[in-house]
C-alpha cells in the first residue's frame, strides 16, 4: 500500500488539519505523476502525533493522550485516514519513526506530508538528507508562508481551485486563552473535548 504520512503536533487539531487531508488525496496523485512520473495515489493516510515537538516549537504543549484523542477526531475514512501512535511509545525523531514504520510493515510504500511553515526549520530535523533519499515530501502551502525554500524530493501541492487557510493550532490556543470563539476554527467534537478537560 502507499501510505502517506501527516506528521504535526495537533495541539490542538483544527480545521485547517481537515483542509489538508480532505485535499491532499487529490493533490497528491497529481504531484506524483508531475514530478515522478508515477501514478502515485494514496491507499492510507496515516496521522502521525509527535509525542514532543522539537525545536521547543509550542511553548503549550498538551500531554500525549489528550493530543491523541483529538488527533483521532480527525480520522476521514472517505479518505481512509487512520492515526499512527507509535510517538508515544517512543519519543524519537522522525527518521527513527520511518525506519520503524519501513521495518514494521515492509511491503508498504512511504511518503510525508507536511505544511510549508516546515520549510524553514527542515534542516535541524535529524538526518534531514536521509529522509529525502528515502521517501518524497509533499508540502501544502499555509497562508502567508512562502513554500520554500524547496529541497530535491520535495513536491509542492498546488492547484488553482485549491483551498489555502492561516489556521493554526497557535491561533486556537491564543482564542482560547482570551476566551474568544473557536468554534469556526476546529471540528465540534476537538472543541468540546477542549472544554471539557480545560486544554489551553
Amino acid at each position: 500500500m502507499n501510505i502517506t504520512l501527516f506528521g504535526g503536533s495537533f495541539n490542538p487539531s483544527h480545521l485547517g488539519h481537515v483542509i489538508v487531508i480532505s485535499q491532499a488525496s487529490e493533490l497528491i496523485p497529481a504531484a506524483s505523476r508531475r514530478n515522478l512520473g508515477e501514478g502515485g495515489k494514496i491507499d492510507e493516510l496515516w496521522l502521525l502525533p509527535d509525542y514532543q515537538h522539537s525545536f521547543a516549537k509550542d511553548t503549550n504543549l498538551a500531554p500525549v493522550k489528550h493530543r491523541l484523542v483529538m488527533t483521532r477526531m480527525l480520522e476521514n475514512h472517505k479518505v481512509r485516514t487512520e492515526t499512527c501512535a507509535i510517538d508515544q511509545k517512543m519519543s524519537g525523531n522522525t527518521i527513527e519513526h520511518i525506519t520503524f514504520l519501513k521495518k514494521k510493515h515492509p511491503r508498504h510504500t512511504f511518503s510525508f506530508l507536511m505544511g510549508s511553515d516546515n520549510l524553514k526549520t527542515f534542516t535541524k530535523w535529524p538526518s534531514w538528507e536521509k529522509l529525502l533519499e528515502i521517501m518524497p515530501f509533499y508540502i501544502y502551502p499555509r497562508a502567508g508562508v512562502p513554500m520554500k525554500p524547496l529541497r530535491p524530493n520535495m513536491h509542492p501541492l498546488t492547484h488553482p481551485l485549491q483551498v489555502v487557510t492561516n489556521i493554526s493550532s497557535t491561533m486556537v490556543r491564543r482564542r482560547r486563552k482570551q476566551n474568544l470563539p473557536i468554534s469556526h476554527l476546529v471540528p465540534p467534537k476537538v472543541a468540546n473535548y477542549l472544554s471539557t478537560h480545560n486544554l489551553y
